[in-house]
């Protein structure tokens, strides 16, 4: 067969885990199947600036399978057949408050209604994204698979940057469904009764959203023991990661979670939400906390800061979860669902 693979985002000068992950299901699938022919499109390669009214016009319209990695199908692309893959519907879960946001809203709803229907297979990253596409869409349950995610393994040499003895760590895009103002909140419970730990917050920063947790720090009284990196590259991740106490993501919603498991992975405790996706990709393995209560993400802090038991404990369970999600068995998933249609 001929497929046509379509990476969105791609290209990113720092990408997020959304971009990270669709490289690595494409690049999997590709390596993993030496069968059939497939053609990649970025929005780059094709000369465009949005997919879903400019992308048909530069794709084959005679390919016999297209994988669309994000749930964008170009509106005048009619595909003989196609798998589409959810992540999340966050905007929809967390809908934005001002007017520009709610039209966005509404014209990404109908983007994704219309290109769910044209979907002959939908993949779903998690039992989370699947019942998200069910309950927001409509869409019929025997439409979707679940194929989970693998994680960024971070094995290369750790790069040294300055950090603190003791310190807890945050890892992601600053934005309010990451719930990192409630990471900050918790910390500053933990901060009265501790005096030895500081929180260090990396991911891309900018936004009205990422200025406010700083605001929020210097109200809490903490500004002095957090710690605002930005972007860093694969290898200070791998020595922060390393060095930290814990990983602390405890999002309100995610559609699978690739930092649990990249911690994991390094030997890291981590302390992530109860519910949602984070729950199902973690199982047993992390101290699960109701991410809408600081007061129990606090407490969770406080019990791994004291407890090298509990934390040697978690980074054994830790290690065995890791080890049952990869790319390798994303795409040979994949490839089962496609040899199915």
């Amino acid at each position: 067969m001929k497929i046509g693979l379509l990476l969105d985002p791609y290209g990113e000068k720092s990408p997020g885990g959304l971009g990270r992950a669709i490289f690595e299901m494409a690049r999997a699938l590709q390596a993993a199947d030496s069968k059939n022919t497939y053609i990649v499109y970025t929005k780059k390669t094709m000369g465009v600036t949005s997919l879903f009214l400019q992308g048909a016009r530069k794709m084959d319209r005679n390919l016999d399978l297209y994988i669309f990695f994000n749930p964008i199908v170009p509106l005048f692309l009619f595909p003989k057949r196609a798998i589409m893959v959810v992540h999340d519907f966050a905007y929809l879960e967390l809908p934005g408050r001002s007017l520009l946001q709610k039209i966005n809203g509404a014209a990404l709803y109908c983007a994704h209604a219309l290109s769910l229907r044209k979907a002959t297979k939908i993949i779903a990253v998690s039992h989370t994204a699947k019942e998200s596409t069910i309950r927001h869409f409509g869409t019929n349950p025997d439409k979707i698979n679940v194929v989970y995610n693998g994680f960024i393994s971070l094995d290369g040499a750790p790069e040294p940057m300055p950090a603190p003895d003791n310190f807890f760590l945050f890892a992601g895009v600053l934005k309010e469904r990451k719930n990192v103002a409630g990471i900050i909140r918790a910390f500053a419970l933990f901060a009265k009764t501790n005096s030895s730990h500081e929180l260090l917050i990396v991911g891309k920063q900018g936004g009205v959203y990422a200025d406010s947790l700083a605001t929020l720090a210097r109200e809490l009284g903490v500004e002095s023991r957090i710690r605002f990196l930005g972007y860093v590259s694969d290898g200070q991740l791998a020595y922060l990661y390393n060095k930290a106490q814990a990983l602390v993501f405890v999002s309100f919603i995610e559609g699978f979670g690739m930092p649990v498991l990249e911690a994991m992975h390094a030997g890291l405790p981590v302390i992530t939400s109860n519910s949602g996706a984070l729950a199902e990709v973690a199982g047993d393995a992390a101290l699960l906390e109701d991410p809408a209560v600081p007061q129990t993400i606090a407490s969770a802090m406080s019990r791994i800061a004291s407890d090298a038991s509990l934390c040697a404990a978690l980074k054994e369970k830790g290690l065995r979860r890791a080890k049952q999600f990869s790319w390798d068995e994303n795409a040979r998933q994949f490839i089962e669902v496609m040899s199915a249609l």
